[in-house]
Protein backbone atom coordinates (compact mmCIF):
# COMPACT_ATOMS: atom_id res chain seq x y z
CA UNK A 1 0.00 0.00 0.00
CA UNK A 2 1.26 3.50 -0.85
CA UNK A 3 2.35 5.70 1.96
CA UNK A 4 0.09 9.45 1.71
CA UNK A 5 2.57 12.11 1.55
CA UNK A 6 0.71 14.63 3.40
CA UNK A 7 0.16 17.79 1.65
CA UNK A 8 1.35 21.38 3.19
CA UNK A 9 1.10 24.92 2.41
CA UNK A 10 3.63 26.93 0.76
CA UNK A 11 4.95 29.23 3.47
CA UNK A 12 3.64 32.89 4.03
CA UNK A 13 5.97 35.63 2.43
CA UNK A 14 7.41 37.51 4.98
CA UNK A 15 5.69 41.30 5.01
CA UNK A 16 8.26 43.19 3.95
CA UNK A 17 8.37 46.77 6.13
CA UNK A 18 10.33 50.28 5.89
CA UNK A 19 11.52 51.66 8.86
CA UNK A 20 12.04 55.14 8.78
CA UNK A 21 14.12 56.08 12.41
CA UNK A 22 17.46 58.29 12.94
CA UNK A 23 17.46 56.90 15.96
CA UNK A 24 19.72 53.81 16.34
CA UNK A 25 18.74 52.34 19.65
CA UNK A 26 15.04 52.66 18.55
CA UNK A 27 15.31 51.42 15.87
CA UNK A 28 16.69 48.15 17.39
CA UNK A 29 14.40 48.22 19.94
CA UNK A 30 11.77 47.87 17.28
CA UNK A 31 13.68 45.29 15.02
CA UNK A 32 13.87 43.21 17.80
CA UNK A 33 9.94 43.50 19.04
CA UNK A 34 8.88 42.15 16.07
CA UNK A 35 10.96 39.61 14.60
CA UNK A 36 9.67 36.68 14.92
CA UNK A 37 11.05 32.54 14.83
CA UNK A 38 9.37 32.10 11.68
CA UNK A 39 10.20 35.67 10.13
CA UNK A 40 6.86 36.71 9.75
CA UNK A 41 8.60 40.61 8.68
CA UNK A 42 11.79 41.11 7.07
CA UNK A 43 12.35 45.07 8.29
CA UNK A 44 14.29 47.42 6.70
CA UNK A 45 15.84 50.20 7.90
CA UNK A 46 16.80 53.66 6.83
CA UNK A 47 17.12 56.74 9.10
CA UNK A 48 16.95 60.20 6.53
CA UNK A 49 13.87 60.63 4.76
CA UNK A 50 15.44 61.00 1.14
CA UNK A 51 16.99 57.47 1.40
CA UNK A 52 13.43 56.64 2.71
CA UNK A 53 11.67 57.94 -0.58
CA UNK A 54 14.08 56.21 -3.16
CA UNK A 55 13.70 53.15 -1.02
CA UNK A 56 10.39 53.11 -1.30
CA UNK A 57 10.40 54.27 -5.70
CA UNK A 58 12.99 51.47 -6.16
CA UNK A 59 11.80 48.27 -3.96
CA UNK A 60 8.24 46.90 -2.99
CA UNK A 61 7.27 47.10 0.69
CA UNK A 62 4.14 46.57 2.19
CA UNK A 63 4.03 48.86 4.98
CA UNK A 64 5.99 52.07 6.14
CA UNK A 65 6.61 52.60 9.86
CA UNK A 66 8.37 56.61 10.59
CA UNK A 67 9.11 58.87 12.98
CA UNK A 68 7.40 62.10 12.98
CA UNK A 69 10.53 63.61 13.51
CA UNK A 70 13.46 63.14 11.29
CA UNK A 71 16.96 65.30 11.83
CA UNK A 72 16.57 66.42 8.57
CA UNK A 73 12.92 67.48 8.25
CA UNK A 74 10.23 68.96 10.30
CA UNK A 75 7.47 67.23 12.29
CA UNK A 76 4.83 67.94 9.98
CA UNK A 77 6.27 67.30 6.88
CA UNK A 78 7.77 63.71 6.90
CA UNK A 79 4.28 62.17 6.84
CA UNK A 80 2.94 64.21 4.63
CA UNK A 81 5.84 63.96 2.06
CA UNK A 82 5.94 60.13 2.27
CA UNK A 83 1.59 59.93 1.82
CA UNK A 84 1.92 62.66 -1.25
CA UNK A 85 4.49 60.68 -2.66
CA UNK A 86 3.03 57.05 -2.36
CA UNK A 87 -0.85 57.65 -1.26
CA UNK A 88 -1.67 53.70 -1.34
CA UNK A 89 0.91 52.58 0.74
CA UNK A 90 0.06 51.59 4.55
CA UNK A 91 1.96 54.54 7.01
CA UNK A 92 2.30 53.42 10.49
CA UNK A 93 3.37 56.90 12.57
CA UNK A 94 5.72 57.02 15.45
CA UNK A 95 6.74 58.81 17.87
CA UNK A 96 7.75 59.43 21.61
CA UNK A 97 5.71 62.20 21.77
CA UNK A 98 2.07 60.79 23.57
CA UNK A 99 -0.14 63.13 22.05
CA UNK A 100 -3.78 62.61 20.96
CA UNK A 101 -4.32 65.42 18.75
CA UNK A 102 -1.43 64.56 16.96
CA UNK A 103 -2.53 61.11 16.66
CA UNK A 104 -6.12 61.68 15.28
CA UNK A 105 -4.34 64.68 13.39
CA UNK A 106 -2.23 61.52 11.41
CA UNK A 107 -5.21 59.52 11.51
CA UNK A 108 -7.61 61.70 9.33
CA UNK A 109 -4.86 63.08 7.24
CA UNK A 110 -4.42 59.25 5.81
CA UNK A 111 -1.67 56.84 8.42
CA UNK A 112 -3.43 53.56 9.31
CA UNK A 113 -2.44 54.07 12.81
CA UNK A 114 0.01 55.81 15.62
CA UNK A 115 2.69 54.16 17.81
CA UNK A 116 3.99 55.72 20.97
CA UNK A 117 7.59 54.01 21.43
CA UNK A 118 8.53 52.49 24.54
CA UNK A 119 4.76 51.23 25.09
CA UNK A 120 4.08 49.37 22.50
CA UNK A 121 4.75 45.46 22.37
CA UNK A 122 5.36 43.27 20.23
CA UNK A 123 2.41 41.02 19.29
CA UNK A 124 0.03 43.94 19.15
CA UNK A 125 2.57 45.78 16.98
CA UNK A 126 2.78 42.72 14.46
CA UNK A 127 -0.86 42.79 14.55
CA UNK A 128 -1.19 46.80 14.24
CA UNK A 129 1.06 46.00 11.03
CA UNK A 130 -1.28 43.39 9.59
CA UNK A 131 -4.39 45.25 10.05
CA UNK A 132 -3.14 48.59 8.23
CA UNK A 133 -2.30 46.42 5.51
CA UNK A 134 -5.44 44.99 5.32
CA UNK A 135 -7.24 48.50 5.96
CA UNK A 136 -5.08 50.33 3.11
CA UNK A 137 -6.04 47.49 0.70
CA UNK A 138 -9.81 48.11 0.86
CA UNK A 139 -9.79 51.86 0.97
CA UNK A 140 -7.29 51.24 -2.14
CA UNK A 141 -10.07 49.25 -4.03
CA UNK A 142 -12.55 51.89 -2.94
CA UNK A 143 -10.41 54.68 -4.51
CA UNK A 144 -9.99 52.44 -7.63
CA UNK A 145 -13.66 52.40 -7.97
CA UNK A 146 -14.06 55.99 -7.92
CA UNK A 147 -11.99 56.53 -10.54
CA UNK A 148 -14.92 55.91 -13.06
CA UNK A 149 -16.90 58.83 -12.15
CA UNK A 150 -14.10 61.37 -12.60
CA UNK A 151 -15.32 62.95 -15.92
CA UNK A 152 -19.16 63.03 -15.31
CA UNK A 153 -19.36 63.30 -11.55
CA UNK A 154 -22.48 65.60 -10.46
CA UNK A 155 -23.93 66.04 -14.46
CA UNK A 156 -27.29 65.71 -13.17
CA UNK A 157 -29.59 68.15 -15.67
CA UNK A 158 -31.10 70.91 -13.77
CA UNK A 159 -34.20 73.68 -14.79
CA UNK A 160 -32.49 76.59 -14.51
CA UNK A 161 -36.00 78.66 -13.79
CA UNK A 162 -38.10 75.72 -11.63
CA UNK A 163 -34.86 73.68 -10.18
CA UNK A 164 -36.07 70.40 -10.81
CA UNK A 165 -34.14 67.80 -11.92
CA UNK A 166 -34.32 65.54 -15.59
CA UNK A 167 -34.21 61.77 -14.46
CA UNK A 168 -32.89 59.05 -16.45
CA UNK A 169 -36.47 57.95 -16.48
CA UNK A 170 -36.68 60.75 -18.54
CA UNK A 171 -39.01 62.80 -16.17
CA UNK A 172 -38.69 66.35 -14.68
CA UNK A 173 -38.74 66.04 -11.13
CA UNK A 174 -38.47 67.77 -7.87
CA UNK A 175 -34.92 67.56 -6.38
CA UNK A 176 -36.18 65.67 -3.17
CA UNK A 177 -37.74 62.95 -5.26
CA UNK A 178 -35.04 62.26 -7.35
CA UNK A 179 -33.07 62.00 -4.07
CA UNK A 180 -35.61 59.76 -2.18
CA UNK A 181 -35.82 57.67 -5.31
CA UNK A 182 -31.86 57.30 -6.03
CA UNK A 183 -30.67 57.15 -2.35
CA UNK A 184 -32.00 55.75 0.92
CA UNK A 185 -32.31 59.23 2.25
CA UNK A 186 -35.15 61.04 3.04
CA UNK A 187 -36.38 64.77 3.81
CA UNK A 188 -38.25 66.75 6.90
CA UNK A 189 -38.40 70.49 6.70
CA UNK A 190 -37.39 73.33 8.26
CA UNK A 191 -36.28 76.70 8.45
CA UNK A 192 -32.09 77.53 8.34
CA UNK A 193 -31.02 80.61 10.41
CA UNK A 194 -29.99 82.75 7.60
CA UNK A 195 -33.20 82.13 5.74
CA UNK A 196 -35.30 83.01 9.06
CA UNK A 197 -32.75 85.73 9.67
CA UNK A 198 -33.56 87.03 6.22
CA UNK A 199 -36.97 86.44 5.82
CA UNK A 200 -38.18 87.09 9.90
CA UNK A 201 -35.74 89.16 11.34
CA UNK A 202 -37.70 89.84 14.58
CA UNK A 203 -38.54 86.08 15.15
CA UNK A 204 -34.72 85.44 14.62
CA UNK A 205 -33.71 88.29 17.29
CA UNK A 206 -36.75 87.36 19.72
CA UNK A 207 -35.15 83.74 19.71
CA UNK A 208 -31.19 84.75 19.83
CA UNK A 209 -31.79 86.77 22.83
CA UNK A 210 -33.73 83.97 24.57
CA UNK A 211 -31.34 81.30 24.12
CA UNK A 212 -27.80 83.02 23.42
CA UNK A 213 -25.75 80.71 21.09
CA UNK A 214 -28.55 78.80 19.63
CA UNK A 215 -28.03 79.51 15.58
CA UNK A 216 -24.34 79.22 16.35
CA UNK A 217 -22.45 76.27 14.44
CA UNK A 218 -22.33 72.86 16.89
CA UNK A 219 -19.42 70.71 16.30
CA UNK A 220 -16.66 73.43 15.91
CA UNK A 221 -14.63 72.27 18.94
CA UNK A 222 -12.31 69.30 19.21
CA UNK A 223 -13.31 66.26 18.07
CA UNK A 224 -12.62 64.63 21.47
CA UNK A 225 -14.95 67.13 23.43
CA UNK A 226 -17.89 65.29 22.37
CA UNK A 227 -18.89 61.81 24.35
CA UNK A 228 -18.36 58.78 22.68
CA UNK A 229 -21.63 56.28 22.80
CA UNK A 230 -20.11 52.86 23.34
CA UNK A 231 -22.33 49.29 23.63
CA UNK A 232 -20.29 47.22 25.38
CA UNK A 233 -21.05 42.81 24.43
CA UNK A 234 -19.94 40.69 27.14
CA UNK A 235 -21.13 38.38 29.33
CA UNK A 236 -18.11 37.90 31.43
CA UNK A 237 -18.83 40.28 34.56
CA UNK A 238 -14.83 40.02 35.18
CA UNK A 239 -13.64 41.24 32.08
CA UNK A 240 -16.44 43.76 31.33
CA UNK A 241 -15.44 45.71 35.16
CA UNK A 242 -12.34 45.68 33.64
CA UNK A 243 -13.51 47.43 30.01
CA UNK A 244 -15.00 50.41 32.01
CA UNK A 245 -11.99 50.73 34.48
CA UNK A 246 -9.93 50.66 31.36
CA UNK A 247 -11.74 52.96 29.60
CA UNK A 248 -11.89 55.73 32.48
CA UNK A 249 -8.46 56.05 32.20
CA UNK A 250 -8.99 56.35 28.88
CA UNK A 251 -8.51 60.18 28.41
CA UNK A 252 -9.96 63.07 29.42
CA UNK A 253 -13.40 62.10 28.02
CA UNK A 254 -13.96 59.15 28.67
CA UNK A 255 -17.09 57.15 27.21
CA UNK A 256 -20.47 56.22 27.77
CA UNK A 257 -21.03 52.61 28.12
CA UNK A 258 -24.13 50.67 27.61
CA UNK A 259 -23.61 46.84 28.69
CA UNK A 260 -24.92 44.35 27.15
CA UNK A 261 -24.65 40.55 28.29
CA UNK A 262 -26.47 38.51 25.44
CA UNK A 263 -26.39 39.00 21.51
CA UNK A 264 -30.21 39.91 21.87
CA UNK A 265 -30.08 42.08 24.39
CA UNK A 266 -27.48 44.41 22.65
CA UNK A 267 -29.78 43.91 19.23
CA UNK A 268 -32.84 45.40 21.36
CA UNK A 269 -30.50 48.30 22.43
CA UNK A 270 -29.47 48.86 18.86
CA UNK A 271 -32.51 49.31 17.90
CA UNK A 272 -33.35 51.79 20.39
CA UNK A 273 -30.31 54.22 21.12
CA UNK A 274 -27.53 55.45 18.35
CA UNK A 275 -24.43 54.32 19.71
CA UNK A 276 -21.01 55.55 18.38
CA UNK A 277 -18.77 52.08 18.58
CA UNK A 278 -19.59 49.02 19.58
CA UNK A 279 -16.70 46.71 21.61
CA UNK A 280 -18.28 43.22 21.41
CA UNK A 281 -17.21 40.21 22.77
CA UNK A 282 -17.01 37.15 19.93
CA UNK A 283 -18.49 34.22 22.19
CA UNK A 284 -21.76 34.62 24.44
CA UNK A 285 -24.72 32.59 25.04
CA UNK A 286 -26.85 32.75 22.61
CA UNK A 287 -24.35 33.59 19.50
CA UNK A 288 -20.36 32.35 18.58
CA UNK A 289 -17.55 33.45 16.64
CA UNK A 290 -17.32 35.13 13.43
CA UNK A 291 -21.38 34.72 13.53
CA UNK A 292 -21.55 37.32 16.45
CA UNK A 293 -19.85 40.24 14.37
CA UNK A 294 -21.70 39.14 11.11
CA UNK A 295 -25.40 39.67 13.18
CA UNK A 296 -24.03 42.90 14.49
CA UNK A 297 -22.66 44.92 11.22
CA UNK A 298 -25.69 43.66 9.44
CA UNK A 299 -27.59 45.42 11.86
CA UNK A 300 -26.37 48.71 12.12
CA UNK A 301 -23.63 48.79 9.46
CA UNK A 302 -22.85 52.51 9.96
CA UNK A 303 -21.76 52.07 13.26
CA UNK A 304 -17.77 50.93 13.56
CA UNK A 305 -17.31 47.40 15.80
CA UNK A 306 -14.63 46.80 17.66
CA UNK A 307 -13.53 42.93 18.51
CA UNK A 308 -13.07 41.91 21.90
CA UNK A 309 -12.37 38.38 22.75
CA UNK A 310 -9.55 35.99 24.63
CA UNK A 311 -9.44 34.13 21.17
CA UNK A 312 -6.12 35.28 19.85
CA UNK A 313 -6.09 33.98 16.69
CA UNK A 314 -4.91 35.69 13.51
CA UNK A 315 -6.57 34.31 11.20
CA UNK A 316 -10.24 34.75 12.66
CA UNK A 317 -8.66 38.35 13.34
CA UNK A 318 -7.67 38.99 9.83
CA UNK A 319 -11.35 37.50 9.13
CA UNK A 320 -13.07 39.69 10.89
CA UNK A 321 -11.34 43.23 9.57
CA UNK A 322 -11.60 41.40 5.92
CA UNK A 323 -15.60 41.08 6.51
CA UNK A 324 -16.01 45.23 8.35
CA UNK A 325 -14.36 45.04 11.85
CA UNK A 326 -12.30 48.43 12.26
CA UNK A 327 -9.87 46.69 15.10
CA UNK A 328 -9.29 43.21 17.16
CA UNK A 329 -8.02 43.31 20.06
CA UNK A 330 -7.51 40.60 22.68
CA UNK A 331 -8.31 40.54 25.83
CA UNK A 332 -5.16 40.30 28.89
CA UNK A 333 -3.32 42.12 26.28
CA UNK A 334 -5.08 45.91 26.26
CA UNK A 335 -4.70 48.91 28.68
CA UNK A 336 -6.73 52.45 29.00
CA UNK A 337 -5.14 53.73 26.74
CA UNK A 338 -5.06 51.72 23.85
CA UNK A 339 -8.13 51.22 24.40
CA UNK A 340 -9.27 55.07 24.05
CA UNK A 341 -6.87 55.07 20.92
CA UNK A 342 -8.34 51.73 19.03
CA UNK A 343 -11.65 53.30 19.82
CA UNK A 344 -11.25 57.19 18.07
CA UNK A 345 -9.24 55.57 15.75
CA UNK A 346 -12.02 53.29 15.17
CA UNK A 347 -14.63 56.01 14.90
CA UNK A 348 -12.66 58.31 12.53
CA UNK A 349 -11.50 55.23 9.94
CA UNK A 350 -15.45 54.25 9.84
CA UNK A 351 -16.30 57.67 8.81
CA UNK A 352 -13.69 57.32 5.71
CA UNK A 353 -14.80 54.33 4.48
CA UNK A 354 -18.48 55.60 4.71
CA UNK A 355 -17.78 58.38 2.60
CA UNK A 356 -16.02 56.29 0.35
CA UNK A 357 -19.14 53.57 -0.09
CA UNK A 358 -21.21 56.80 -0.57
CA UNK A 359 -19.26 58.06 -3.23
CA UNK A 360 -19.29 54.43 -4.85
CA UNK A 361 -23.23 54.41 -4.70
CA UNK A 362 -23.01 57.98 -7.16
CA UNK A 363 -21.56 55.31 -9.59
CA UNK A 364 -24.37 53.81 -10.73
CA UNK A 365 -26.39 56.78 -10.61
CA UNK A 366 -23.87 58.36 -13.28
CA UNK A 367 -23.42 55.30 -15.50
CA UNK A 368 -27.19 56.20 -16.53
CA UNK A 369 -26.16 59.96 -16.61
CA UNK A 370 -23.14 58.71 -18.72
CA UNK A 371 -25.53 56.94 -21.29
CA UNK A 372 -27.97 59.88 -21.18
CA UNK A 373 -25.12 61.81 -22.68
CA UNK A 374 -23.81 59.69 -25.09
CA UNK A 375 -27.49 59.35 -26.58
CA UNK A 376 -27.69 62.99 -26.75
CA UNK A 377 -24.12 63.29 -28.14
CA UNK A 378 -25.42 60.48 -30.73
CA UNK A 379 -28.75 62.29 -31.41
CA UNK A 380 -26.68 65.62 -32.29
CA UNK A 381 -24.77 63.54 -35.11
CA UNK A 382 -27.35 61.90 -36.44
CA UNK A 383 -29.34 65.16 -36.93
CA UNK A 384 -26.27 66.46 -38.93
CA UNK A 385 -25.86 63.54 -40.73
CA UNK A 386 -29.52 62.46 -41.59
CA UNK A 387 -30.08 65.44 -44.28
CA UNK A 388 -26.84 64.48 -45.94
CA UNK A 389 -28.72 60.43 -46.25
CA UNK A 390 -32.14 61.65 -47.80
CA UNK A 391 -30.47 64.39 -49.74
CA UNK A 392 -27.92 62.00 -52.04
CA UNK A 393 -31.29 59.06 -52.10
CA UNK A 394 -33.18 61.72 -53.89
CA UNK A 395 -30.47 62.84 -56.32
CA UNK A 396 -29.78 58.68 -56.46
CA UNK A 397 -33.73 58.37 -57.55
CA UNK A 398 -33.53 61.04 -59.94
CA UNK A 399 -36.16 62.95 -57.38
CA UNK A 400 -34.31 66.16 -57.30
CA UNK A 401 -31.18 67.74 -58.69
CA UNK A 402 -28.00 69.11 -57.37
CA UNK A 403 -28.17 72.25 -56.58
CA UNK A 404 -25.24 74.47 -54.33
CA UNK A 405 -28.64 75.83 -52.30
CA UNK A 406 -29.40 72.71 -51.16
CA UNK A 407 -25.79 70.91 -51.30
CA UNK A 408 -24.26 73.79 -48.69
CA UNK A 409 -26.58 73.32 -45.82
CA UNK A 410 -25.83 69.12 -46.01
CA UNK A 411 -21.78 69.94 -46.56
CA UNK A 412 -22.10 71.59 -43.43
CA UNK A 413 -23.48 69.35 -41.54
CA UNK A 414 -21.17 66.82 -42.38
CA UNK A 415 -18.30 69.38 -41.26
CA UNK A 416 -20.36 69.68 -38.17
CA UNK A 417 -20.23 65.45 -37.76
CA UNK A 418 -16.78 65.07 -38.66
CA UNK A 419 -16.05 67.94 -36.20
CA UNK A 420 -17.47 66.22 -33.27
CA UNK A 421 -16.63 62.38 -34.08
CA UNK A 422 -13.13 64.19 -34.27
CA UNK A 423 -13.27 65.55 -30.62
CA UNK A 424 -15.07 62.71 -29.18
CA UNK A 425 -11.85 60.57 -30.47
CA UNK A 426 -9.34 63.49 -29.68
CA UNK A 427 -10.81 63.50 -25.79
CA UNK A 428 -11.36 59.83 -25.42
CA UNK A 429 -7.47 59.50 -26.18
CA UNK A 430 -6.36 62.45 -23.59
CA UNK A 431 -8.63 60.44 -20.63
CA UNK A 432 -6.83 57.33 -20.91
CA UNK A 433 -4.56 56.78 -18.55
CA UNK A 434 -1.56 56.12 -20.14
CA UNK A 435 -1.69 59.93 -21.43
CA UNK A 436 1.57 61.53 -20.60
CA UNK A 437 2.78 64.89 -22.57
CA UNK A 438 5.34 64.83 -24.35
CA UNK A 439 7.36 67.63 -22.71
CA UNK A 440 10.06 69.58 -24.51
CA UNK A 441 11.62 73.39 -24.16
CA UNK A 442 8.49 75.71 -24.74
CA UNK A 443 8.38 79.07 -26.80
CA UNK A 444 5.20 80.07 -25.31
CA UNK A 445 5.43 83.68 -27.08
CA UNK A 446 6.01 82.15 -30.49
CA UNK A 447 3.05 79.51 -30.17
CA UNK A 448 0.50 82.49 -28.67
CA UNK A 449 1.64 84.74 -31.67
CA UNK A 450 1.07 81.63 -34.48
CA UNK A 451 -2.13 81.14 -32.88
CA UNK A 452 -3.40 84.54 -32.75
CA UNK A 453 -2.79 84.96 -36.56
CA UNK A 454 -4.38 81.70 -37.18
CA UNK A 455 -7.70 83.23 -35.39
CA UNK A 456 -6.87 86.41 -37.19
CA UNK A 457 -9.13 85.93 -40.31
CA UNK A 458 -12.38 84.77 -38.28
CA UNK A 459 -11.90 87.62 -35.96
CA UNK A 460 -11.81 90.61 -38.96
CA UNK A 461 -15.27 88.23 -40.35
CA UNK A 462 -16.81 89.68 -37.44
CA UNK A 463 -15.07 93.15 -37.07
CA UNK A 464 -13.46 91.75 -33.69
CA UNK A 465 -10.11 93.61 -32.64
CA UNK A 466 -7.64 90.96 -31.55
CA UNK A 467 -5.12 91.88 -29.20
CA UNK A 468 -1.86 90.23 -27.35
CA UNK A 469 0.06 91.71 -24.27
CA UNK A 470 3.06 89.50 -23.62
CA UNK A 471 3.77 90.96 -20.11
CA UNK A 472 7.06 88.48 -19.10
CA UNK A 473 10.29 89.91 -19.41
CA UNK A 474 13.10 87.78 -20.22
CA UNK A 475 10.49 85.09 -21.74
CA UNK A 476 10.21 82.18 -19.45
CA UNK A 477 11.56 78.86 -19.43
CA UNK A 478 9.12 76.32 -19.77
CA UNK A 479 8.78 72.39 -20.72
CA UNK A 480 5.68 71.44 -22.53
CA UNK A 481 4.06 69.43 -25.15
CA UNK A 482 3.90 71.80 -28.21
CA UNK A 483 1.07 70.37 -29.95
CA UNK A 484 -1.35 69.75 -26.97
CA UNK A 485 -0.91 73.42 -26.17
CA UNK A 486 -1.75 74.65 -29.55
CA UNK A 487 -4.91 72.62 -28.98
CA UNK A 488 -5.53 74.60 -26.11
CA UNK A 489 -4.91 78.07 -27.32
CA UNK A 490 -6.82 77.63 -30.10
CA UNK A 491 -9.60 76.12 -28.42
CA UNK A 492 -10.42 79.43 -26.30
CA UNK A 493 -9.52 81.33 -29.16
CA UNK A 494 -12.49 79.96 -30.88
CA UNK A 495 -14.68 79.81 -28.41
CA UNK A 496 -14.21 83.84 -27.44
CA UNK A 497 -14.32 84.91 -31.28
CA UNK A 498 -17.65 82.56 -31.47
CA UNK A 499 -19.33 83.88 -28.34
CA UNK A 500 -18.07 87.49 -29.13
CA UNK A 501 -20.65 90.07 -31.36
CA UNK A 502 -19.76 92.27 -33.79
CA UNK A 503 -17.71 94.94 -33.56
CA UNK A 504 -16.19 93.08 -29.73
CA UNK A 505 -12.77 92.73 -28.83
CA UNK A 506 -10.79 89.86 -27.33
CA UNK A 507 -7.39 90.47 -25.28
CA UNK A 508 -4.49 87.82 -24.57
CA UNK A 509 -2.57 88.30 -21.98
CA UNK A 510 0.40 86.45 -20.66
CA UNK A 511 2.55 87.38 -17.17
CA UNK A 512 4.24 85.65 -14.39
CA UNK A 513 2.21 84.52 -11.09
CA UNK A 514 4.51 83.19 -8.18
CA UNK A 515 6.37 79.63 -9.56
CA UNK A 516 3.85 80.09 -12.68
CA UNK A 517 2.64 81.75 -16.13
CA UNK A 518 -0.54 83.43 -16.25
CA UNK A 519 -2.49 83.19 -19.67
CA UNK A 520 -5.45 84.76 -20.18
CA UNK A 521 -8.22 85.15 -22.77
CA UNK A 522 -10.59 87.79 -21.69
CA UNK A 523 -13.69 88.52 -24.26
CA UNK A 524 -16.11 91.21 -24.05
CA UNK A 525 -19.09 88.78 -25.47
CA UNK A 526 -22.50 87.51 -23.82
CA UNK A 527 -20.73 85.73 -20.65
CA UNK A 528 -21.72 83.01 -18.79
CA UNK A 529 -24.48 82.89 -15.97
CA UNK A 530 -22.72 82.12 -12.47
CA UNK A 531 -24.63 78.28 -11.74
CA UNK A 532 -23.07 77.11 -15.14
CA UNK A 533 -19.61 77.64 -13.85
CA UNK A 534 -18.64 75.31 -12.02
CA UNK A 535 -19.45 72.55 -14.92
CA UNK A 536 -18.16 74.34 -17.97
CA UNK A 537 -14.94 71.72 -18.09
CA UNK A 538 -17.18 68.64 -17.48
CA UNK A 539 -17.13 66.35 -20.37
CA UNK A 540 -20.33 66.71 -22.64
CA UNK A 541 -21.48 69.92 -21.06
CA UNK A 542 -23.14 72.81 -22.88
CA UNK A 543 -24.12 76.08 -21.64
CA UNK A 544 -28.15 76.24 -22.36
CA UNK A 545 -29.03 78.50 -25.88
CA UNK A 546 -25.28 78.33 -26.75
CA UNK A 547 -23.92 76.79 -30.23
CA UNK A 548 -24.19 73.53 -30.67
CA UNK A 549 -21.15 71.53 -30.33
CA UNK A 550 -19.38 68.12 -28.67
CA UNK A 551 -18.87 69.79 -25.45
CA UNK A 552 -15.65 68.37 -25.24
CA UNK A 553 -13.63 71.20 -26.14
CA UNK A 554 -12.78 73.06 -22.45
CA UNK A 555 -12.91 69.43 -21.39
CA UNK A 556 -9.50 68.36 -23.51
CA UNK A 557 -8.12 71.67 -22.36
CA UNK A 558 -8.48 70.64 -18.69
CA UNK A 559 -6.92 67.10 -19.23
CA UNK A 560 -3.96 68.79 -21.39
CA UNK A 561 -3.30 71.44 -18.58
CA UNK A 562 -3.64 69.44 -15.47
CA UNK A 563 -1.21 66.62 -17.13
CA UNK A 564 0.75 69.99 -17.38
CA UNK A 565 1.05 70.17 -13.91
CA UNK A 566 -1.40 73.54 -14.26
CA UNK A 567 -4.74 74.76 -13.14
CA UNK A 568 -7.71 76.03 -15.86
CA UNK A 569 -10.78 77.84 -14.79
CA UNK A 570 -13.26 80.91 -15.76
CA UNK A 571 -14.11 83.98 -14.50
CA UNK A 572 -16.77 85.51 -16.56
CA UNK A 573 -21.20 86.54 -15.37
CA UNK A 574 -24.38 86.98 -18.05
CA UNK A 575 -23.84 89.96 -20.37
CA UNK A 576 -20.66 90.85 -18.99
CA UNK A 577 -17.62 88.93 -21.14
CA UNK A 578 -15.99 86.20 -19.91
CA UNK A 579 -12.36 85.64 -18.79
CA UNK A 580 -10.80 82.11 -19.06
CA UNK A 581 -7.48 81.73 -17.24
CA UNK A 582 -4.90 78.76 -17.08
CA UNK A 583 -1.50 78.68 -15.50
CA UNK A 584 2.09 76.67 -16.36
CA UNK A 585 4.24 76.05 -13.92
CA UNK A 586 7.64 77.28 -14.33
CA UNK A 587 11.25 75.14 -14.78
Amino acid sequence: MQKKTRQTSPPEKPIRVLLIEDNPDDAEMLRGLVQTKDGQVDLQWVDRLPAALDRLAGDSFDIALTDLRLADRAEDDVFAEIHARFPHLPVVVLTGFDSQDAAIEAVRNGAQDYLVKGRAKGPSILRLIKYSIERQRLLNDCEKHLKEIRTLRGLIPVCSWCRKVHSHKGYWEKVEKFIEEQTDASFTHGICPDCLARNEPEIFRQLEKQSPGLFTRKGAGRADERVIRLLLIEDNPADAGLVREFAADSGDSPPQISHATRLAEAVELLQQEAFDVVLADLCLPDSQGIETFIKIHTLVPEVPIIILTGISDKDLAASAVRSGAQDYLVKGGIDGALLGKSIQYAIERHKMLKELRKNLREVGKLQRERENLLSAFAHDIKNAIIPAGLLLSRIITGKSRPAAGSIAPVRDGLLAAENMLAEFIEFSRFEAPEYQPVKAPFDLEAVMQKQIEAARLKAEEKNIRLECGFLVSPPPLLQADAGMMQRVIANLLDNAIKYTPKGGAVNVSVRRALRSVLVQVQDTGIGIAENHLPLLFEAFYRVPGGEKGSGLGLAIARTIIKAHGGEIWANSAAGEGSTFNFTLPLE
